[in-house]
């Protein structure tokens, strides 16, 4: 196994089928500057022209993560992603990256982070990030290898600048672990999401007894009740999961397979939807998220044959997926890989570009 490899590895049996992904021409992005300029958002059209440069992979720089989330602060592009004390990114156009350092230094990580798991290394898995009613609001796991005594962390900062005299991140401690995130669940992958009516949640979850989704207090960030209220989204199925909404349905997304394999990886995306946030997820069939029955988004290939742990990103127009995959090109290391999301004619999200752009209601700034 990779030497870089600090997370879990499970293996399920697959159905991996070969994925597309963006294929255009040159020729036809300049039809679409001298044609369609106005309608045609502008981000979406210069990220596509790069691609079409590189069909595989159009991003350079730095690109080597594991569980990924973006977001934007200025005219600066961040990524943030499993790491020694949560690494990070920058980039000023989404294609050309570099390393940014980490949340927390060797010499500052959050003080409680071995409470639990003595042994913890201080690389701290899988974040994801939010910013409303004026901060950045950044939860992560914590957590070691096939040790499920597992919790989630959360830090928040005003700005993520690191030349501001306002940026520090604080450790706001410990939001829940496995003591009371249900029983047998390994509490790690959060993903905090604010609804339309106000509430905050956070999924969280992997294979060990599934996924679940508590509420939070928005102010604080922290759980609402403890214990928690806990909904079942699985009982098995997946890990990274995230969520996100559209017009009409709430569409969740996780990571199945084997991850941190190099080329002997398995990871793919799954995906289902409901009418509200707590579910139930259901396939394209029918079929409920809590029997473990799941819709495949993305599976890998010959060239990627592992691809998971996604986040997703909007800007204007756009929403873009995030995530990363074990790429042959890299001799099976973990790249960044950023694509533009679009919806089937059956209301269904897609990577085909024949498709309509996904128009998502929730925007995470």
């Amino acid at each position: 196994m990779e030497a870089e490899c600090i997370k879990r590895c499970y293996t399920y049996d697959n159905t991996a089928s070969k994925a597309g992904r963006i294929t255009i021409s040159i020729e036809l992005v300049n039809i679409m500057i001298t044609k369609y300029i106005f309608p045609f958002p502008v981000s979406l059209l210069l990220f596509l022209t790069s691609a079409a440069q590189d069909n595989l992979n159009p991003l350079k720089g730095d690109i080597r993560v594991h569980d990924p989330v973006m977001i934007k602060e200025g005219n600066r592009y961040y990524v943030f992603h499993t790491g020694k004390g949560i690494s990070t990114k920058t980039s000023t156009d989404k294609i050309n990256w570099k390393r940014a350092g980490s949340v927390f230094s060797s010499t500052n990580l959050p003080a409680w982070h071995k409470s639990d798991i003595p042994n913890q290394d201080g690389n701290l898995w899988a974040p994801d990030i939010y910013y409303h009613d004026g901060k950045y609001f950044l939860y992560y796991s914590v957590s070691a290898w096939m040790n499920f005594n597992s919790s989630l962390g959360l830090a928040t900062n005003t700005t993520l600048d690191t030349t501001s005299p306002n940026y520090k991140w604080i450790d706001e401690g410990q939001v829940i672990s496995y003591k009371n995130g249900g029983e047998g669940v390994n509490v790690i992958d959060p993903q905090f999401f604010l609804d339309r009516d106000g509430r905050a949640w956070l999924f969280y979850g992997s294979y060990q007894k599934g996924l679940r989704l508590a509420e939070l207090d928005r102010k604080t960030g922290k759980l609402l009740k403890d214990p928690p209220s806990l909904i079942t989204i699985t009982t098995s199925l997946g890990e990274g999961v995230f969520m996100i909404r559209g017009p009409e349905y709430y569409y969740i997304f996780a990571s199945r397979g084997k991850c941190c394999s190099g080329m002997a990886s398995t990871y793919q995306i799954v995906m289902g939807r409901a009418k509200t946030v707590q579910g139930p997820y259901l396939n394209r069939e029918g079929q409920s998220w809590t029997d473990n029955k799941y819709s495949l988004f993305l599976a890998g290939d010959s060239t990627e044959p592992g691809r998971g742990h996604n986040g997703f990103f909007t800007e204007g127009d756009t929403t873009f997926i995030v995530y990363h995959a074990y790429t042959r090109a890299a001799n099976g290391a973990s790249l960044l890989n950023i694509k533009p999301l679009y919806i089937d004619k059956d209301g269904w999200p897609s990577l085909n570009t024949k498709d309509e752009l996904f128009r998502r209601e929730e925007l995470r700034h």
